[in-house]
């Protein structure tokens, strides 16, 4: 049984403790306003961030989905037509742990159904562990970010790493509104993008282009060829990853 359908809702000023009790832990972080959404800076950029519980999406034949929903609210408005970057995180209690959906989607979808759902499921928010962002690809090309709340500061520092611009067009989502997609998008591919925060080591390739790109050399044994072009693909985001280290995560793919 889904434990999430009896869980009883976090609400939401403590839910801005929650968030607040680890990003005060940082210098780089300033409260500005706000409960739920709340106005913020990190390394002087500023966000607006909503957090929702997580809860079960009470589906009879999908038992473990979970989902977190945005409604409709008039300062979102005000956020969808400002220059900053809106974050949409949703809490899961039971495991003190946060889902990121792609954040320049959830802007889009500000106000635009009565409640917008954000699915997830319940055993990847208990595959998460302390120092490591857990990533999960569904069938409709959204890869969420699922991480433990005591690894916040981190999120931060690494939030430019996590969700690219260019496939936009690709990604849907689904209101309650508007259910007949629903079927089709809780289909998941389950595929795991992690990394080691403490090491700063990417640990696996998910990338489906690069993956692509990179299986020629593969193929015929170049494995030096195929470590270098990921290594240029991630540019300076794993500064501490050395040659011999892309050689070795090209060596598991």
């Amino acid at each position: 049984m889904n434990e999430f359908k009896k869980i009883e809702k976090i609400r939401p000023e403590v839910l801005l403790t929650l968030v607040r009790e680890e990003l005060d832990l940082s210098t780089d972080f300033v409260y500005l306003s706000g409960e739920q959404p709340f106005f913020m800076s990190f390394k002087n950029i500023k966000y607006y961030v909503y957090v929702k519980n997580i809860s079960s999406a009470y589906f009879s034949d999908r038992d473990r989905t979970t989902r977190a929903q945005l409604p409709i609210k008039p300062e979102f408005d005000l956020i969808k037509s400002s220059p900053f970057t809106f974050i949409f995180l949703g809490y899961d209690g039971l495991n003190d742990v946060f889902v990121c959906w792609n954040y320049h989607i959830a802007k889009e979808r500000l106000n635009v159904g009565k409640s917008v759902s954000f699915y997830s499921r319940t055993f990847f928010q208990s595959e998460v562990k302390h120092g490591e962002f857990l990533r999960k690809k569904l069938k409709n090309g959204d890869v969420p970010v699922l991480f433990k709340r005591s690894d916040l500061i981190e999120f931060f520092n690494n939030i430019d790493t996590f969700f690219a611009i260019d496939n936009l067009s690709k990604i849907k989502y689904t209101s309650d509104v508007s259910k007949k997609n629903l079927k089709e998008e809780e289909n998941y591919i389950i595929e795991k993008d992690e990394v080691d925060i403490k090491n700063g080591r990417l640990l696996k390739v998910t990338n489906i282009e690069l993956l692509k790109k990179i299986e020629p050399y593969l193929k015929s044994n170049r494995i030096l060829s195929a470590a270098q072009l990921v290594g240029e693909h991630y540019q300076n985001q794993y500064p501490k990853m050395k040659l011999t280290d892309w050689i070795d995560l090209v060596r598991n793919i």
